[in-house]
């Protein structure tokens, strides 16, 4: 079995160009890739022709479907600063651009600037009174994605209600999240962990049956520390066939790691 280290690997092709393999592991409904693994794929690029080594924003519009197999990420430096790198990306399979990309990146570990917190991390009940998502699949016999599979995903009974048709009405999905086998999470995991949580629209009720992403936005303001995230994600607007999702990631140290917002279509059930 791969790790997601493995499957977001890419490898230099020369010309600010990289090769990717799309995994099936980090698939969703239908067999379509993961959003937030795809942008993980293109960061790695991103990362290896800019000037500094972690990603603080990176959005992604995506503009055709995205297929398991071979990819090429082609990359354009922006901009080299002090503190930030700007950069351009696009994930292109079979000659078309799949996901078009840009990014900023800096130096989290040598931040130094004000810090000033107005939010608190989700409410979750403990890890021990939760349910585990992928174990709650199995026994009662409902679908789990490929990308479930690779992580550790426990939410409360109520969140997680929405899987055997009884929704809470809140339009949010809360829960604890990390990669299966203890595997160590990176921020560029966190790009993919702001996108692995089931759409927070599933649980409030509407008849919202497939949410294709248009656009992403994930900022990292922190490495994660080891162990677990507490994630929240919400969609409080469905507007004539289009809401919004957004996300915030925070570590055992109690710090927020990651913040998101997208923007899908919202298709009928």
């Amino acid at each position: 079995m791969g790790t997601f280290a493995d499957d977001t690997a890419v490898e230099p092709l020369g010309q600010a160009r990289y090769g990717a393999e799309v995994t099936e592991r980090w698939t969703v409904l239908g067999g379509v890739p993961n959003g937030g693994y795809l942008m993980a794929i293109a960061a790695r690029a991103m990362a290896g022709e800019a000037s500094h080594p972690d990603p603080v924003s990176v959005t992604g519009h995506f503009l055709r479907p995205t297929a398991v197999g071979p990819a090429t990420v082609e990359v354009e430096v922006l901009k080299r600063g002090r503190r930030l790198s700007q950069v351009a990306a696009r994930l292109v399979q079979e000659g078309d651009t799949r996901l078009q990309l840009l990014g900023a990146f800096a130096d989290l570990e040598v931040l130094d600037g004000p810090t000033k917190l107005d939010r608190q991390p989700p409410a979750l009940p403990p890890r021990g009174e939760t349910v585990d998502a992928n174990a709650s699949a199995d026994e009662h016999g409902t679908f789990a994605p490929p990308i479930l599979r690779q992580l550790d995903v426990h939410m409360p009974a109520a969140t997680l209600g929405w899987s055997l048709g009884q929704p809470d009405g809140t339009g949010e999905m809360r829960g604890w999240c990390r990669l299966a086998d203890d595997e160590e999470l990176d921020v560029f995991g966190l790009l993919m962990m702001a996108d692995a949580f089931p759409p927070a629209v599933f649980n409030s009720g509407a008849p919202v049956g497939w949410t294709p992403t248009i656009e992403m936005t994930t900022q990292i303001r922190k490495r994660p520390a080891p162990g677990w995230l507490a994630g929240r994600f919400a969609t409080g607007s469905i507007t004539g066939g289009y809401l919004e999702e957004d996300g915030e990631l925070w570590d055992e140290a109690g710090d927020v790691v990651c913040l998101s917002r997208q923007l899908a279509l919202a298709a009928r059930a």
